[in-house]
């Protein structure tokens, strides 16, 4: 009883209010390049920080990719009758460890469209991202990617978790 209890907080703590998430961790997949996790975390109602972990799947170049993007969002240039559809540009860093040829850090510019559904605290995104490695040598990358996020109220789901226990 008491597991199912844990759940159920789990379950509650882990709810938001569509319109409220801004301020919660958004948690999802996304399948490119690289394919991996993405954590998206809204600093206020236009400005994101998103943090990448994931695995490249080209031929001759896989390995581990890490990186962090901040993000400005654009919700005036297209509008939608349920949810919001903003357009997001910004600034990163990545770094990808190739099984044998080392590593690689690059700059990048990810520009990106994401759909931000109503009633429901989650985001689907598309996102293109050319960028320039800086070392070893000079190269520019280009990065692919489309993939959906979770938004979790993490502070709310501790309390929740907390307070059963």
């Amino acid at each position: 009883m008491r597991k199912l209890l844990t759940v159920a907080a789990i379950l509650i703590g882990l709810q938001v209010v569509a319109q409220d998430y801004k301020g919660h961790y958004g948690i999802g997949l996304a399948l490119g390049e690289p394919s991996g996790f993405s954590v998206k975390k809204f600093t206020d109602g236009t400005q994101a920080f998103q943090y990448t972990v994931g695995y490249n799947l080209i031929s001759g170049q896989e390995g581990l990719s890490l990186g962090v993007d901040y993000l400005l969002h654009n919700y005036d240039i297209i509008t939608a009758e349920k949810g919001s559809i903003p357009l997001y540009y910004g600034l990163g860093i990545h770094l990808k460890s190739y099984n044998d040829d080392g590593s690689q850090l690059y700059a990048r510019v990810p520009l990106g469209v994401a759909y931000e559904i109503s009633d429901f605290p989650a985001d689907l995104f598309f996102e293109f991202a050319p960028g320039i490695a800086v070392v070893p040598t000079p190269a520019l990358v280009a990065n692919l990617a489309i993939g959906g996020r979770f938004y979790f109220d993490i502070k709310r789901a501790v309390k929740k978790i907390e307070d059963v226990l």
